[in-house]
Parts: C-alpha cells; structure tokens; sequence
C-alpha cells in the first residue's frame, strides 16, 4: 500500500506526514536525525493491512518546516503530540528512532493515557556533552548514481531498499537537473541535550527498547539504568544493526516491533 502524505499546521510550523492503512490501532513513527517520515517506510507498508500508520517529518527535516531558531526537545515532542491528536492517532502505540524517541520518552511520561505502548529504538537519555554537527550533506549532486553512491558511503549498514528509499524521498530534482539534498536537521533547530531521566522516572506504559549490535549509542551503564527505571522494560538487540536499526536491518525490526504489539494486543 502506497502511502497518503499531507500537511499539518500547528502554530507557526507546517508539518508534513505520510500514512499508511485505515483500520486497527494507530502506531505513531518519529524518525531520527537526518531521515524523515519515510524512515520506515518499508514497515509501514507491511503493517498497513492491520494497523493504522502515521510517521511524522520532525522540524528542520525533509518538507517540514526548518525553524529560525531553537525550539527545546519538550516542544517539540508537544507539537508532534498536537499533530497526532489532529489527525485521530489517539491513542498510540509511539515508535521513536533515535531523537524521536527521546521525544517519545517524554510524550509517555507526560501522557500515558494517550501512549498504549512505547518502542525506542537504540536510544536512551544523552549525555551532557556538546558533539559536532554531523549531518552535513554537499549541497547538490550531478546525477543519481552520484547521489546513491554518497548514501551508501555515509550509510553502509543501509539495505538496498532503503538507499532507494532515500532516492525517492530525501532530494529534490532541480531545473537543471541536478539533486539537492532536502533538509536533515540543524545544530540550532533543536535542544540536542535534554535531561531526560526525570522523564524516563515516569515512563509506566509498556516500552519495549531495541538496540543495534554494532552501535555504541546505549551503554551497559545506560540499558542497566533504564531497566530499573522503567517497570517491565524489553530489551532486546539486532545483530548487525548500527545505530540506523530501522535502514540496516527492516526485517529483524518489524519483527520486533510485530512481537510487542502481539503481547500488548493492540
């Protein structure tokens, strides 16, 4: 099932999203850094026939709107939050990928009863340290093989169909033919540090954390915490998988994510 895209307005900000399917529970995608609503693509897709799917483009990515300045983690999960409830998704089981799953922490602290069930995937709270901008991408290329060549360097552990996934959705085709890469983010567009433990305190819904083997981002330390802090945390690990699960490995993480929802009856 090809997915419905459209736009929502919340405030000064235009929000684009895609969905897939029209019956079942509402799932609720937030991508990482860099991706947008079509992160999951492959997912939503296989998913469509029995649950409802919609995944959001955050601010500053893809045909969202890029803010003049800072908008704090919290605000931002709000207006995502606000974009959900407008279009009927709740509740929701949240599915976040990196920054969208810290925003998924604190919209399951903040509202449970709107959050049936929440996944994250290969995230835990950051580390309060400033890191290089990494997202940086050069600013047109000539032709799609130099465009898919660039992706594969930048992304290696990314299955085929989600080079090609990036092909469709995350350039523009300019008039003189070359492609431009659309936005992936900005050091100023968000606050990249947010204490999220005291939100990760409150989380009581069912969540389920999904790590990549070959990714470092979520520390011995870091998972042990969490499980004690969060009553009942899943945690399971895909082998092969960097910190891009959902691109490298879309398989092994559907799978995870059909086994919660199994067990959470959704």
């Amino acid at each position: 099932m090809s997915a419905s895209e459209g736009y929502l307005v919340v405030g000064k900000y235009r929000v684009h999203y895609a969905t897939w399917g029209e019956r079942g529970g509402g799932i609720v995608i937030l991508h990482s850094m860099g991706m947008d609503a079509f992160s999951m693509e492959e997912m939503c897709e296989s998913l469509s026939g029995e649950y409802r799917m919609l995944a959001l483009t955050i601010l500053g990515h893809g045909d969202s709107t890029v803010p003049a300045g800072q908008v704090t983690l919290p605000e931002h999960a709000e207006l995502l939050r606000a974009c959900y409830k407008q279009l009927g998704y709740e509740p929701c089981v949240l599915i976040g990928h990196s920054i969208g799953g810290r925003m998924g922490m604190i919209l399951a602290a903040e509202h449970p009863g709107e959050v049936k069930g929440l996944i994250l995937v290969d995230i835990a709270p950051p580390d309060p340290v400033s890191r290089p901008w990494s997202q940086q991408a050069p600013e047109s290329f000539k032709e799609e093989a130099e465009a898919a060549a660039y992706l594969r360097q930048r992304y290696p552990g990314f299955a085929a169909e989600y080079v090609e996934s990036r092909l469709r959705h995350g350039f523009m085709r300019m008039p003189d033919g070359t492609l431009k890469p659309k936005p992936t983010g900005s050091p100023t567009m968000t606050s990249y540090y947010t204490d999220l433990w005291p939100y990760v305190e409150r989380i009581r819904v069912p969540t389920k954390l999904i790590t990549g083997s070959e990714s470092p981002l979520v520390t011995p330390e870091k998972r042990e915490r969490m499980t004690k802090l969060i009553p009942g945390l899943e945690v399971t690990t895909v082998k092969g998988a960097s910190h891009m699960v959902p691109q490298d490995k879309p398989a092994e993480l559907e799978g995870e994510v059909r086994a919660f929802l199994q067990r959470l009856k959704w």
